[in-house]
């Protein structure tokens, strides 16, 4: 793979890294509130940061990869917001 060719791939993934973190963020706010939207908001963005799409974009080098680190930024903020808000939902639910 010549070099060129290998930045233009590298491009791709550090979209696709920003592109999942967005996505993060944003299934907290259209998933409905409550334990089951909050556990797939979980696995959306367990999936956009520790499934080495955030990580194996932020790794490879190239023009984008600002990009790249905001979007796993992104992605780990989402899932900090879902666990907490999964843990207050739990205990209002077995608190009352």
């Amino acid at each position: 793979m010549t070099l060129p060719e290998q930045a233009q791939n590298n491009r791709v993934w550090h979209v696709i890294g920003l592109v999942c973190g967005v996505l993060a963020i944003v299934s907290l706010f259209v998933l409905p509130s409550g334990i089951v939207g909050y556990l797939i908001a979980i696995a959306i963005a367990i999936a956009a940061a520790a499934a080495l799409i955030g990580h194996a974009s932020v790794r490879r080098h190239g023009a984008f990869r600002a990009a790249a680190i905001v979007g796993l930024s992104l992605a780990y903020l989402g899932l900090i917001m879902s666990v907490s808000l999964l843990v207050v939902r739990l205990l209002r639910v077995f608190a009352g």
